[in-house]
């Protein structure tokens, strides 16, 4: 059984024969029917051919978008990183220029935290000045 959303084709279609009138010749306006679905028939199957056509076409510029859609991310991503790796750059940059013109302070301040007598010394004076003792001095 042939879809119902399908058009027989020339080679689908079964030829009828023609009916006679009752003098035996072609009926004219039978002709005429039979020609005029024949027309139809025709612009119905190129209009599917068009529609074919349509969603081909349709197809190819939905993935044509995808992919500018793809490149437009990627050149997105790729300008971020950029911007990103450059503000890095000048983050480091003006951090050792602060560095270099106050003489590395951090650097003093982590070797006397590491000398064990010294760590000590800084914690009974900070707990003398906690409690009171030695504001009298002052």
């Amino acid at each position: 059984m042939p879809e119902l959303n399908t058009i027989p084709t020339q080679a689908q279609a079964q030829p009828q024969p023609p009916l006679l009138s009752q003098h035996g010749s072609v009926d004219p306006y039978d002709r005429r029917v039979a020609q005029a679905i024949d027309r139809v028939l025709e612009v119905e199957r190129a209009a599917q051919a068009a529609v074919a056509e349509c969603k081909t076409t349709g197809q190819a510029l939905l993935e044509q978008a995808r992919q500018q859609r793809r490149n437009i991310l990627q050149r997105a991503h790729d300008r971020i990183v950029a911007l990103h790796t450059r503000a890095a750059r000048a983050f480091e940059q003006r951090v050792a220029q602060v560095r270099d013109q106050h003489g590395r302070p951090g650097a003093g301040a982590f070797a006397q935290r590491d000398d064990p007598a010294r760590l000590r010394a800084a914690i009974e004076k900070l707990a003398d000045r906690l409690i009171g003792i030695g504001d009298e001095e002052n």
